[in-house]
């Protein structure tokens, strides 16, 4: 298949992976955390939204000198996306509690006791040095990111929490494009499309993996996961 066509099926095979995360997402907030266990929560993705600008700008400083300026602007952005949600939680985080946040102070404690992230399969995959790699990672880890962020924007009550996830989950999916553009560029022949979707499938299963640990871990989710991508 030509790689639009490859795109377009990738999008299809994403989707139980997107419906699964929503439904973990959705239970967890139906199930009303305490105010300890949301701010737990949250810092938790502002750390991992700190954890994607750092690798995204490692990426762009490893690029070579031939890379097209459009390449390198679209990437630029995200990373400067990544730093804007970075703080647009840590804002969220302060609302909560009417405290202002420590934030070294909550990002050594994350890495002293860390919970699962997204952002770390970045490294896991060794995105920054290989072009499939991310945008695959683009393409899948921040398609879901919209679904979540737009699910959390749904459940939640507080106007000001809900509206400031629903502008992130807009900027996940520009990032996501990104990688659906360079998924089309670069997976033109059968062994590269070959490659991207074994990197899909282990990747897909990582990310469930992620949502189980961060949300509410249901049977019907799992279930869904292992039908569409156990065979």
């Amino acid at each position: 298949m030509d790689s639009k066509q490859f795109v377009k099926k990738m999008q299809e095979d994403n989707k139980a992976l997107f419906t699964a995360s929503e439904m973990q997402v959705e239970a967890y907030f139906n199930s009303n955390p305490s105010q300890e266990k949301l701010v737990d929560h949250f810092i938790g993705r502002m750390v991992n939204e700190r954890m994607n600008m750092v690798e995204i700008s490692a990426k762009i400083a490893n690029m070579p000198a031939s890379t097209p300026v459009e390449e390198l602007a679209l990437l630029t952005k995200q990373a400067q996306d990544e730093a804007k949600h970075f703080g647009m939680v840590k804002n969220v985080i302060e609302h909560i509690t009417g405290e202002t946040l420590d934030v070294e102070a909550a990002i050594l404690a994350e890495e002293a006791n860390p919970t699962a992230k997204g952002a770390a399969l970045l490294e896991k995959y060794e995105a920054a040095t290989d072009p499939l790699a991310m945008a695959a990672y683009q393409f899948i880890a921040e398609g879901r990111a919209e679904a979540v962020w737009n699910k959390m924007a749904e459940c939640i009550q507080d106007e000001y929490v809900s509206t400031t996830y629903a502008k992130i989950a807009k900027d996940e999916g520009f990032h996501a494009s990104i990688g659906a553009r360079s998924l089309a560029l670069l997976a033109t022949d059968e062994a590269t499309q070959a490659r991207v979707e074994q990197i899909a499938r282990t990747m897909r299963m990582d990310l469930f993996a992620v949502s189980c640990m961060n949300t509410t871990a249901l049977p019907e989710a799992k279930k869904l996961i292992d039908e569409a991508y156990s065979a």
